[in-house]
């Protein structure tokens, strides 16, 4: 018989009978305190950091019972009498979050941690605690001043050109006390009543065809609500793609389907009172499947005959019979005559990995029917107008019936501009009438969504002997796993922007988007350009080296100027991109400067040890011209304040607050003056979301226009008017490049293989800063991914294209101890075409990282690595077979 527990939650007595293996983390959030955040259920993030009796402890992995007669301290019981504690005052100052998903567990753990005598030993105390968004720079900084070490906490971001009123100021993010008190509502912080719990039995197999689903005995489970399968769905082909309309992507998606493609495929949806009784359901389904022949590798993918999409229904598959998901071919000049004009020809083969967002919060949806019949989802979403439309086709609900709409956000780097979650969540709310939440595990993060695309890449490169480009010809086959999803967009930048970074008179790309019976590839930060940087800048840096040239002159000498159009396959009244502002001049200079680097400087030899340095340059498009909408409605309330309404979506970059400073700069008023609503598709207008560095540069000029539309209308207004507002929809005509140059100091254990980043320095054209400390952190967050991808994030599969490391603790991203001191220049030239001169900074941060590693790795060692991650066997072996 299970006895009652008595135990005290910030200082609150409760008495609860809990069942045998309820963790401490289930049995918080049953009880309201929802700053306690789930995501990896095995003690491995510290998201879930509480206190008992006063020391920290992992509540996820926590026994519920153990509690009984304890203190139990939560973020909400942090403060006391109203006042925030020392810690939270600390984070909120220096800002150390961004989505905020794991700023309350980071708060709770680095409240209890001991003095340490160096910033090394306090990153080393902080590895229980991981951040995908901030870098962890704002993280340590934050510590450092919440014990009164403020002089010790050298700040490395600098802006180069000072900016007055709203613009350019380090506004505080409008939702920082809201994230370090635990109060920010994310999706799964909402319980309506009689909630409902949907989980899916996923494919044991990676190509198969089900005979037959046994379902039975799952039905007759007692708290089982329903069961669906393939047999139940309607069968419509979609992508689960956010994208504008029409879309590019081929329509390979359903529902459920007789037919598995991966390892994690859809099979069957088991609805219950419960998520341990809808996992104990499909643990029950039993299928007979026919095991179809299957293929993991792209290239074999394109030649042995195994079929993947065979089904007829679906459309805008280019070569169905070849496994070709998305195909590209773009060319200018005449690549023979270039290569026939060479002095020196270089070519290389680059392999690059998947990876996985890993952003904390998982995919969660929750979904019910209004009593009018609207049909409402609440999702973590980057997308939720594109999500409205799909679902709107799916079901063949009108637009204006389906309410979808974004609590707070805890990150998404792109697996977020996908539908995954909420499809079968309204199929099951719609069947059922009740309300369903979807919440995935981490297990499923990692299997069952999607990844940074795979890509094989070859690079051919022709140059004259002092180093003029004159033919580039690269070829990219990237794995898209068993879904086409963002798959030809994404091998379109992974050549059209690295092939015209370079002044080049021929070039010519091939690329090709190949299906396999692996989990779906998708968007993520750099979308394709990131992949395709790193082939390019680690090869013109082997050119230079070949050439007796030094990189940084060879970058300058080529790079793109002012006045060049990006004309790869394009005419000149075609362009995709163009320059606006022009800053790359003094972002070479910059980061040069810092690092202190002097041409034909030799690496540091100390022992075993050999340091070196290395740099690369990116750029990236602000959004998309001519596709990306944004609306606005701007309004003037009775109270005197204004209402900023904007379907733009903040996925913790900080885009609630810098649209604001906008909208205050141009209106004259205080940034606490004006309230926003955003990401909703019943309150706000059309944006398409968040994704491609758009929502400042576009979302943003948006905003300005309608403050500008506002003030004359306030100007001449009448007393009585009593609806005093203003709509404003905008695209732009011209997507405007932002650059970035980046360099680092690495040393390698030539004994070992292994690699530390010492120093990185970063130096971004971004136009104006409209918030300088949110564009250091993004720029910080995006260094800090750069540095997983260069040495240590990879996707692992088996043979039959299972992942092999689906854990937090199997796959590794950097923790605050890998990631090395970042220096931050914020170059400002006002751009023509953005806001206040402001051009897109999210994506471009991440793209030079891995490139500059490999580049000074090359400097300090002699050995050219061209396969990512560069791990300690895979450098040694390099090293010692050189």
């Amino acid at each position: 018989m299970q006895q009652p527990l008595k135990f005290q939650i910030n200082n609150q007595t409760f008495t609860v009978t809990s069942h045998p293996g309820t963790t401490l983390l289930t049995l918080l959030r049953q009880l309201g305190w929802f700053g306690v955040h789930r995501v990896c259920d095995s003690g491995d993030c510290g998201a879930c950091t509480v206190w008992v009796n006063d020391t920290p402890i992992h509540s996820c992995i926590y026994p519920a019972m153990r509690i009984a007669n304890q203190s139990v301290t939560t973020i909400e019981g942090l403060s006391t009498n109203g006042e925030l504690a020392p810690i939270q005052q600390a984070f909120l100052h220096k800002q150390g979050f961004q989505c905020g998903f794991c700023t309350p567990g980071m708060i709770m753990s680095a409240a209890k941690l001991p003095d340490f005598a160096s910033p090394e030993e306090l990153r080393l105390a902080l590895k229980g605690n991981l951040c995908r968004c901030t870098g962890y720079q704002a993280i340590v900084e934050s510590i450092n001043q919440s014990r009164s070490q403020i002089n010790t906490d050298t700040h490395r971001c600098h802006v180069v050109v000072d900016s007055p009123s709203f613009i350019g100021k380090n506004i505080p993010k409008q939702d920082g006390t809201a994230i370090v008190t635990g109060k920010a509502s994310y999706t799964a912080d909402f319980v309506p009543p009689g909630l409902l719990h949907l989980k899916v039995v996923r494919s044991p197999h990676p190509h198969a065809r089900i005979r037959k689903i046994h379902t039975d005995t799952a039905k007759a489970l007692r708290g089982v609500v329903a069961v669906f399968t393939y047999a139940d769905v309607p069968r419509i082909p979609y992508t689960t793609a956010g994208h504008a309309e029409p879309v590019p992507d081929p329509l390979d998606h359903y529902l459920l389907d007789q037919k598995v493609r991966f390892v994690g495929d859809r099979v069957a949806v088991v609805v219950a009172e419960s998520v341990v009784i809808a996992e104990r359901a499909c643990d029950l389904i039993e299928v007979d499947y026919e095991i179809l022949p299957h293929v993991i590798d792209p290239i074999s993918a394109m030649n042995d005959g195994v079929v993947i999409h065979d089904e007829p229904e679906s459309l805008q598959i280019p070569d169905r019979d070849r496994n070709i998901a998305g195909q590209i071919f773009l060319e200018s000049g005449e690549l023979e005559k270039g290569f026939a004009e060479a002095d020196f020809i270089l070519e290389n083969t680059y392999d690059l990995p998947a990876l996985q967002h890993v952003h904390l919060e998982p995919h969660v949806t929750i979904s019910w029917l209004e009593t009018d019949g609207t049909l409402v989802v609440r999702s973590s979403t980057q997308v939720p107008f594109h999500c409205q439309r799909l679902l709107a086709q799916i079901f063949n609900i009108p637009q204006d019936k389906i309410r979808v709409y974004k609590a707070q956000i805890g990150g998404g780097f792109g697996n977020k501009q996908e539908i995954l979650s909420e499809d079968l969540c309204v199929f099951t709310t719609l069947m059922t009438g009740k309300p369903v939440q979807w919440e995935f595990t981490r297990k499923e993060e990692f299997t069952a969504t999607n990844s940074r695309h795979a890509m094989r890449i070859r690079l051919k490169s022709g140059v004259k002997k002092d180093g003029t480009f004159v033919v580039q010809d690269m070829e990219v086959i990237a794995n898209t796993g068993a879904y086409g999803n963002h798959g030809q967009t994404v091998v379109f930048l992974s050549g059209y922007i690295p092939l015209s970074l370079y002044r080049c008179p021929n070039k010519r790309f091939r690329g090709f988007a190949v299906y396999t019976n692996t989990m779906p590839a998708g968007a993520f930060r750099g979308y394709g350009a990131t992949q395709g940087t790193f082939a390019m800048e680690t090869q013109v840096d082997e050119i230079a080296h070949q050439l007796n040239i030094d990189p940084v002159e060879l970058r300058h000498k080529n790079i793109i100027r002012p006045g060049d159009v990006m004309n790869l396959g394009r005419s000149s009244a075609d362009h995709f991109n163009l320059i606006g502002s022009y800053g790359v001049d003094e972002c070479f200079a910059k980061v040069v400067q810092s690092l202190g680097y002097i041409s034909g400087t030799p690496p540091i030899i100390n022992g075993s040890r050999r340091r070196g340095v290395g740099f690369a340059v990116s750029m990236q498009g602000s959004g998309l011209s001519k596709i990306h909408l944004a609306s606005v409605k701007l309004s003037l309330l009775a109270d005197g304040k204004y209402e900023l309404r904007t379907g733009a979506v903040d996925v913790g970059t900080g885009s609630d607050t810098t649209l604001r400073q906008i909208a205050a700069e141009v209106l004259g008023v205080d940034i606490s003056e004006i309230k926003i609503i955003s990401g909703d598709t019943k309150e706000t207008p059309f944006d398409a979301g968040s994704y491609a560095s758009a929502t400042l540069y576009i979302s943003g000029q948006a905003v300005k226009l309608a403050a500008e539309k506002l003030k004359s209308k306030l100007q001449t207004h009448q007393e009585n008017d009593e609806n005093i507002s203003v709509d404003v929809a905008y695209t732009a005509d011209e997507s405007t490049l932002t650059f970035a140059v980046q360099g680092v100091e690495v040393e390698v254990d030539v004994e070992t293989g292994k690699i530390e980043v010492l120093r990185c320095v970063q130096a971004i054209d971004l136009g104006k800063a409209i918030n300088p400390r949110i564009c250091e952190g993004q720029a910080t967050g995006g260094i800090a991914m750069g540095v997983g991808y260069a040495l240590m994030e990879e996707l692992l599969f088996d043979e039959k294209g299972r992942i092999v490391n689906p854990t937090l603790r199997d796959y590794r991203i950097p923790t605050a101890a890998d990631v090395p001191p970042m220096e931050i220049f914020l170059i400002e030239k006002s751009d023509p075409y953005g806001p206040f001169g402001a051009k897109g900074v999210g994506e471009i941060t991440t793209n030079c990282t891995a490139a500059a590693i490999a580049n000074a790795v090359a400097h300090a060692t002699g050995v050219r690595l061209r396969q990512l991650p560069m791990l300690p066997e895979r450098v040694w072996r390099a090293i010692a077979f050189h």
